[in-house]
């Protein structure tokens, strides 16, 4: 029988020690890597569906920064009705039409695309019992799954980097708060 090594997750901590999005990614990251580091099998799952869904809401946050800040780089007026109607619009967007739009505008490149709609499509399994069921108690199935979807959360936050790069750390900071 072949043993692989297996290569533990860490998420990159060194950004704004101001920020408040990197104070809550720093937790989540704190708090994943201590059940992946501690071996904290009953937390496997959990944590497995937390960042699903950190990786969907960021994605549509992601989104709409880099949509608010196409419209502001243009001398236009926008009122703060419109602001929230493109908010919720993103807010409301599926994982699917997220993932699409995000690779369409060119914020993800084809590799982090792949990674995350391989992930959306096992979310989608997880989340209407198909995979539930079979894997639930398979604890090495649910690590390999935790830290695949750690290191889709780690390039997301790469992303994040990249667009307060071109956007400036306050304005993202704040229509990610928001």
């Amino acid at each position: 029988m072949c043993h692989t090594r297996r290569r533990r997750f860490r998420f990159k901590k060194k950004d704004d020690p101001e920020s408040p999005v990197v104070d809550r990614i720093n937790r989540l990251a704190d708090e994943i890597n201590s059940v992946l580091n501690t071996h904290q099998k009953q937390k496997y799952f959990e944590c497995t569906v937390l960042l699903y869904s950190f990786i969907e809401n960021l994605l549509n946050s992601l989104l709409f920064v880099n949509s608010f800040w196409a419209i502001l780089g243009k001398p236009v007026e926008i009122r703060d009705r419109e602001v929230r109607d493109m908010e919720r619009y993103f807010q409301r967007l599926s994982f699917y039409n997220s993932v699409q739009m995000a690779l369409s505008t060119k914020l993800i490149d084809l590799a982090l695309y792949r990674k995350i709609e391989k992930a959306r499509r096992e979310r989608n399994d997880v989340f209407h019992q198909l995979w539930l069921y079979e894997q639930r108690g398979n604890v090495s199935m649910l690590r390999n799954r935790l830290e695949a979807l750690a290191e889709i959360t780690n390039d997301l936050v790469t992303v994040l980097k990249r667009v307060n790069r071109k956007i400036g750390v306050p304005g993202v900071y704040m229509a990610l708060l928001r």
